[in-house]
């Protein structure tokens, strides 16, 4: 039996953000980590927007962005980044979460062990529940959060909602 790999996740300052670019351009789509802007490719609209998003996430969820953003870290390695954005629901204190990983990091239970971190800084957050979207065809990423104890529901959007109470 495979041993887990060691996994952490780190506070992204301008070190840990210039690692998650490199690690995004040699291994990641674009798309699977910042928005389409200006262009196919890590043009220069798409890397400024990656430093100014961690910038502003690295308030954390109680600051202006609402949001807290991690590095990834698997034996030493940068792997990814995940993050929390608070949501405004009346009933429930909520984050949606998110994640992505280089293509050479996936498959190896990375994103559940980086999953189980952000949800132990969620509960510690006074958070509810974690929340994520992802695509209808996205078994994989379907598959981890079930295991995470998220209920699942289409949307008609092409999407699936999930939802993990803490």
């Amino acid at each position: 039996m495979n041993a887990l790999p060691e996994v952490t996740i780190v506070d992204v300052d301008r070190a840990v953000a210039d690692q998650l670019l490199e690690l995004a351009k040699r291994d990641a789509s674009p798309d699977e980590v910042a928005p389409p802007l200006g262009g196919p490719g890590w043009n220069l609209e798409r890397t400024a927007w990656f430093f100014s998003y961690h910038h502003a996430a690295a308030a954390g969820l109680d600051g202006p962005a609402a949001e807290k953003s991690w590095a990834v870290f698997s034996g030493g390695d940068v792997a990814g980044s995940v993050r929390l954005k608070r949501e405004t629901h009346a009933d429930v204190l909520s984050a949606e979460t998110g994640i992505w990983l280089g293509r050479s990091f996936r498959s190896r239970g990375i994103a559940s062990a980086a999953l189980a971190l952000v949800r132990k800084e969620a509960r510690m957050a006074g958070l509810q529940r974690v929340t994520a979207r992802t695509l209808a065809g996205n078994l994989k990423a379907q598959r981890l959060l079930e295991a995470a104890g998220a209920v699942l529901t289409p949307d008609d959007d092409g999407t699936v909602h999930a939802v993990v109470a803490l």
